[in-house]
């Protein structure tokens, strides 16, 4: 099957052992630093912008088609703008991020944290800015 969108998943891990494991070799000093990131909050407080950004990025690394591209950047810019969720008897929609529960929220998500490693991640590692790092989000 030909993938439209094609993430690398270069720091995913699927369990808490891989990583105990690995962190144990790293020697930490007086000068490190120890850097969290709370995924499960994260999807609530991504920017829309950033979502297509990060979406557009993919799209244009994996296809060459223009078509293809503008057709899915605008199904999910339509997506994001009807971002709705129901509490009680009330209907809101969030300022930013996507709804809790929302169908597409996996995959925009991962879309999302790949960009950012690929774009940040990815060059704190190769000059040794940070020692280690690795999620445990879901793939797809």
């Amino acid at each position: 099957m030909n993938r439209l969108l094609n993430v690398p998943n270069t720091y995913t891990t699927r369990n808490s052992q891989e990583i105990a494991e690995e962190i144990k070799s790293i020697k930490i000093n007086e000068n490190s630093r120890i850097l969290t990131l709370d995924m499960k909050d994260l999807y609530v407080n991504l920017s829309i912008n950033g979502i297509i950004k990060a979406t557009r990025h993919w799209l244009h690394k994996n296809n060459n088609n223009r078509d293809v591209i503008t057709q899915l950047l605008n199904v999910i810019k339509t997506i994001m703008q009807r971002n709705y969720f129901q509490f009680n008897d009330t209907f809101y929609q969030p300022e930013k991020g996507i709804a809790m529960g929302s169908p597409i929220l996996g995959a925009m998500v991962e879309i999302y944290l790949q960009y950012v490693e690929a774009n940040y991640i990815k060059q704190w590692w190769e000059t040794e800015e940070i020692l280690y790092y690795k999620n445990m989000w879901m793939t797809f």
